[in-house]
């Protein structure tokens, strides 16, 4: 056969034949693989027309085998390189698409908005590796302003058609994102989805020129909140639109972090606000919501309590602390005796007949003049949501939802429950629950983990908890005074205490710190630095030795002088705000996470002495800040001074005492 016949009939054969025999004809390469044909003279009844003809045949199958196994590799190959296996989406404001391959390859990286246009600039992410893509992306977003310690919100979605490798590439993305802003130290809050796009989502999304990923989010805020519209919800950002899914509750995100309040007053201003408006005091009242909300446009704190008579709700402007909105109704506990949250409970249960049912939400409520409880649960993959009534304990309403695995996480058999995490609250803030007013206990999934978040006050102030769901460990805790500036009753917060010793947790001299003229007198400040690290450090219950100090700061606040002291021991980190006047503790917090802890490698030099080197470059300059940081890899400390109107600005390398930068600013 000439050559353009046998490229005819292999072709025909291919065609015609392969849909059919495919599966025998691989079989048949395969069973053939590796066996020796052994050509012999023997004679043969065959003609030499027939010999050639067979040997043809014989040529043409093997042939066709090869374009068959050739093809398919290739066909594979192409999958594995070129095809698009899933679509990630960043969205800040910012809203970048990218599609990735099997083996993460970046194929393609799509501006979604003039702000992506920006950040991507002049950057070619086709064929680099999606950890390399993200953290340029980031990176730019970074450089830009668009993602800092206000603005911490980000939203990552991921469409793949096999959920597992969807979660997988989420829980990696998510991981990886917060190392990358915990690098800058910024406490990102980041919302994640899987996602399998809709026609009628893509058309939502388009028509507003935003990505399927914050249109899933947006749909799933509308589906606990019918106040707002589709399009008034797409232009705002995604950390207002991250205010209003924690406002809701929302499942069909995963969460990590916390939305920024930088910027905003705090909770206990807002709710100190609405208690002086109504003319009560907060062991008055029970709170019912303290939450951030988004509303007409700008934020807002949402404020609810209620005493014996009246049901007060607020709405207090989180920049500015004006009152924005307040309503009062009858209070759900002067329609007579109630049953009692247990037997709320209990009721609820009773009638989804589950067993071990994880609460998420329980209070006492009013709705339509009937006093209720709103009764929130999930067990075995459900969420049951229940209406019970106050006084009698009848079922008013009920309903029930499936709870995505890929935001609700794993299941919550074996958490130690409510009543647990609420007493192992109260005992490491030294209380007992008739001396608080509980404001949330909430069941949430943070960091992959079951927590309870709990908050609770007393006359002097605010205390928050984040317990671990499943051992109990407090993995954050934090307590803040009243406005009087009274010291919480029970102060005594507890905490491991490390073995290791570092030279930075040196006390420092007795020497009273004062701020420059400019900024206000001092007169008041009679707590000195060392005295005001000892009280922060007993009160931790951490020894010197195994602390190691980030940041010590005088600073005015609210006219009055006040320490704000930063330190590590034994993988916890403690944050104090104290008087400087009078030595009481106005804030304090603790968040144990031994990852994040500063390595002090190398580190010869204490805080103390690097003071001591800044202070005699200028003798009668005062220290106002210094702090422990790493830069490019280098531990350094780095920190301010004043003298009248100069300033000094000053890093010092921690491993030596050499200065790496002395700046001099006359104001």
């Amino acid at each position: 056969m000439k050559n353009k016949e046998i490229k005819r009939w292999l072709n025909s054969a291919a065609q015609k034949s392969a849909p059919d025999v495919l599966g025998s004809v691989l079989s048949a390469c395969e069973q053939q693989k590796g066996r020796n044909f052994v050509m012999t003279n023997a004679a043969t009844s065959e003609s030499p027309r027939k010999r050639a003809g067979i040997r043809g045949l014989a040529i043409g199958l093997a042939a066709l085998c090869l374009l068959l196994v050739g093809g398919i590799g290739g066909f594979l190959g192409y999958q594995n390189v070129y095809a698009v296996d899933s679509i990630v989406a960043f969205d800040v404001n910012p809203s970048i698409r990218l599609e990735v391959s099997r083996q993460e390859k970046v194929l393609s990286a799509e501006p979604l908005n003039a702000d992506a246009s920006k950040i991507l600039f002049d950057m070619d992410l086709t064929g680099t590796d999606l950890n390399v893509a993200t953290n340029a992306i980031i990176g730019s977003m970074l450089r830009n302003g668009y993602l800092s310690d206000i603005a911490n919100s980000i939203l990552i979605t991921v469409e793949n058609g096999d959920e597992a490798k969807a979660a997988a590439l989420q829980q990696q993305l998510v991981d990886e994102i917060d190392q990358i802003l915990g690098s800058n130290n910024i406490e990102g809050s980041i919302l994640s989805q899987t996602l399998s796009v809709s026609d009628e989502l893509r058309s939502k999304a388009e028509a507003c020129g935003i990505s399927t990923g914050k249109a899933s989010l947006i749909e799933g805020i509308l589906a606990e909140n019918t106040q707002y519209t589709f399009e008034e919800l797409a232009v705002l950002s995604i950390r207002e639109l991250n205010i209003l899914a924690n406002a809701g509750e929302i499942t069909t995100v995963a969460s990590s972090g916390s939305v920024s309040t930088q910027g905003y007053i705090s909770e206990t201003e807002a709710r100190d606000t609405a208690l002086a408006d109504a003319g009560l005091s907060a062991s008055a009242v029970t709170v019912q919501k303290l939450s951030l909300d988004w509303e007409d446009g700008r934020v807002v704190y949402d404020v609810e309590f209620y005493d014996q008579k009246t049901t007060y709700e607020y709405e207090i402007d989180a920049t500015s602390g004006e009152i924005v909105k307040r309503e009062t109704e009858v209070s759900p506990l002067a329609s007579g005796d109630v049953i009692g949250l247990e037997a709320a409970k209990e009721a609820a249960v009773k009638d989804a007949g589950v067993s071990s049912p994880t609460f998420t939400k329980a209070a006492l409520d009013r709705d339509d003049g009937r006093s209720l409880y709103e009764i929130e649960f999930v067990s075995g993959g459900t969420k049951y949501e229940y209406d019970i009534d106050a006084l009698d304990g009848s079922v008013l309403s009920k309903k029930t939802r499936a709870v995505s695995s890929s935001s609700s996480g794993s299941g919550t058999d074996g958490l130690i429950g409510e009543e647990a995490a609420r007493q192992a609250a109260l005992t490491d803030a030294g209380l007992s629950a008739s001396d608080v007013t509980f404001g949330k206990v909430e069941l949430d999934r943070d960091d992959g983990r079951w927590e309870y978040e709990i908050e609770f006050y007393t006359a002097a102030g605010k205390y928050e908890y984040d317990i671990d769901a499943a051992t109990g460990a407090i993995l954050k805790r934090e307590s803040e005074t009243a406005q009087t500036g009274a010291k919480p009753s029970g102060s005594t917060s507890s905490a491991p205490v490390s073995s290791g010793t570092t030279s930075s947790g040196t006390a420092s001299s007795g020497t009273t710190s004062s701020a420059p003229a400019s900024s206000g007198t001092t007169s008041s400040v009679s707590v000195s630095e060392s005295r005001a690290k000892e009280l922060a450090l007993q009160d931790a219950g951490v020894d010197a030795s195994a602390a190691t100090f980030t940041q010590l700061e005088l600073e005015r606040d609210d006219g009055r002088w006040e320490y704000e002291i930063d330190f590590y021991a034994g993988g916890t980190e403690y944050e104090y705000t104290i008087d400087a006047q009078s030595g009481a503790i106005l804030k304090r917090e603790s968040d144990y996470d031994p990852s994040d802890a500063p390595s002090t490698a190398g580190v010869t030099v204490s805080m103390d002495e690097a003071k001591a080197l800044a202070q005699a470059k200028a003798p009668n300059a005062t220290l106002i800040e210094i702090s422990f940081d790493h830069d490019d890899g280098i531990p350094i400390y780095e920190g301010e001074l004043r003298e009248g109107k100069t300033e000094y600005e000053f890093e010092i390398d921690a491993r030596n005492g050499s200065f790496l930068k002395w700046e001099t600013d006359y104001d």
